[in-house]
Parts: structure tokens; sequence; C-alpha cells
């Protein structure tokens, strides 16, 4: 088709588009011919259009979507049309439903575009995901560990033990020895008691067993000890929530924290509690865990 002509076959299209009122869009839905192609044949450009046959097929119908008389139309501008079907064996059909031979300026469409930026999107709401649930194991641990446990008054007790001195004044020297070595180890005796640990009576509740007096020497420091067979996160804690000590014990490990002689209690929280074993300045602590995984001891000592 020569230029003069198709200036004047895209002229009378674009008249009678504008008789009927409809917009390329339109002209678009209806015909599934790309919008480009048909604001090239309305400028007369058939250069635009994807070869010979297409420039007929086209024409044909946009003048049956604009409600000409194909025929006639096709006639007065001595367009010859075919049978011969085209070969479509690169063409696509896009996402907006329209036909695209892939011939000329191929455009990927906004939906083509955001296919394939979908994968990689998922990806990235996936890692936020995970790591928002890393966050908030991290915080329940660490606010667990901060809680601060109902301490009872201290009260200190002592046991005194006294012998009553022989009046008799007949008693031999041998008799006073005697006495001596007696009130030597009952003074032993003593000492040895108020140096030891008394854990007393632990209570379970809910994922905590609380061992409320457990009777300490009075000015002593004493030593929390921590075994495990398997591997454990542990966090040892004083009353007021200062962290002692804190880690994570692989299988077969052993820690001993020291506990100065002016903390009131501690509060051990322990994440593999069936393979964690503590002891207080050698005294076995019965966790009462239960089979629990999460688990948490508190002591109050009584010094």
């Amino acid at each position: 088709m020569n230029e003069e002509r198709n200036s004047v076959i895209g002229q009378e299209l674009q008249n009678a588009r504008l008789d009927k009122g409809l917009s390329l869009d339109d002209i678009q839905q209806s015909t599934k011919i790309q919008k480009r192609y048909l604001a090239a044949i309305e400028n007369g450009q058939f250069d635009q259009l994807p070869g010979a046959f297409y420039e007929r097929a086209f024409v044909r119908q946009y003048a049956s979507a604009v409600g000409l008389d194909v025929t006639e139309f096709m006639q007065n501008h001595d367009i010859q049309t075919q049978t011969v079907e085209p070969d479509l064996s690169g063409a696509r059909v896009d996402s907006d439903n329209v036909t695209r031979a892939g011939m000329h300026h191929v455009e990927e469409s906004t939906a083509e575009k955001t296919r394939q930026m979908l994968p990689k999107i998922l990806i990235g709401v996936a890692v936020v995901a995970i790591i928002g649930i890393i966050w908030a194991l991290v915080a329940s641990f660490a606010g667990s560990a901060k809680q601060e446990n109902t301490t009872s008054s201290v009260s200190v007790t002592t046991s005194k033990v006294s012998s009553s001195a022989s009046s008799d004044a007949e008693k031999s020297s041998t008799d006073a020895s005697k006495e001596s070595a007696a009130k030597s180890s009952s003074a032993s005796s003593e000492k040895k008691d108020k140096d030891a640990v008394d854990l007393g009576a632990g209570q379970a509740t809910g994922n905590t067993v609380n061992y409320g007096t457990v009777k300490a020497p009075a000015n002593k420091e004493l030593t929390l000890n921590l075994k495990t067979t398997g591997a454990s996160w542990i966090q040892v804690s004083d009353a007021s929530g200062a962290v002692l000590w804190n880690g994570t014990l692989q299988a077969n490990g052993n820690q001993d924290v020291k506990i100065p002689a002016t903390v009131p209690g501690v509060r051990v929280s322990i994440g593999n509690a069936a393979a964690t074993a503590v002891s207080l300045d050698g005294k076995s602590v019965d966790l009462m865990a239960n089979n629990s995984t999460v688990w948490n001891l508190a002591m109050t000592f009584a010094r």
C-alpha cells in the first residue's frame, strides 16, 4: 500500500471510530489488535505493522469494528483479501488478551514483569517472617529471665550448744580433758551445720519450681553447679534481674556459677531441662520439670 492511500484509509477509519464514539481501547478490546498497531493504521504508518497480511487483516477487522461495510470499503481502496493463514508460530497472547506476533518493538507487559518479580517478592517475605520468629523467641527468653522473683524475709537462725561445767571439786584432770574434747567436737559439729546448705521443700507451679526458704551460711559465697548431658541454653540471674551467667552448655558440659553472699536469691532459666542437672554447694536440686523442655528454677536464701 502506498503512503497516500494509507493516509486516506487511516483517516476514514478514524472518522468512523469517532462517529461511533469509540476509543482506541474499545477497538483493541473488540478486535484484539494491539493499540499501537491501531494508532499506526490511523496515522497511515502501515510500515509499523507486522507484514502485508497483517495490513489487510487489521484494516478489515478495524473497518468491521467501526460498523463500515467491509467488502465495499476494501474494494473502494483496492485492498485485496486472501484466505492464506499467517504463520503464528511465534505469536503469543498476553495477559491483556491481545494477540502479539512478536515482530515490531515487542514490549513486556506490566503483568509479565510482575509475574517475573513474584518469586523474589515471596522469598523476601519468607526471610522477613523467619527473622521475626527468631526475634520473638529471643525476646521471650530474655523477658522470662528478667522476671523478678518474689523474695521472703531473711531470717537468721542460730543454734547454741551449751554445756555445763562440772562443779564436782573431786573431778579428775582426765575428766576435764574429756569434757574439753567433747566441747571441741560439739563446736566443730555446730560449725559444719552452719556451713551446710539446706534446700528445704520445693514447689512446682506452671513452668517454675520454687524453693522459698533455702538455708545457707551467712557471709559465704555459694557455688551453683550446672551439668548437661545434651546442649542446653541456661541463664542465671539474681533476685534483681542482674545476670550472673548465661550461655549454652554442650553435651557433658559443666559450669560453676559463683553467687555472692549479698545475693538474697537466684533465678535459673533453662532451655533443655531434661538434659540439665543443678546443684547448690554440692546439694542436688530437684527441678521437678516432668519432661518439660523450657523450665525455671527460683531459690530464696535464708542466711
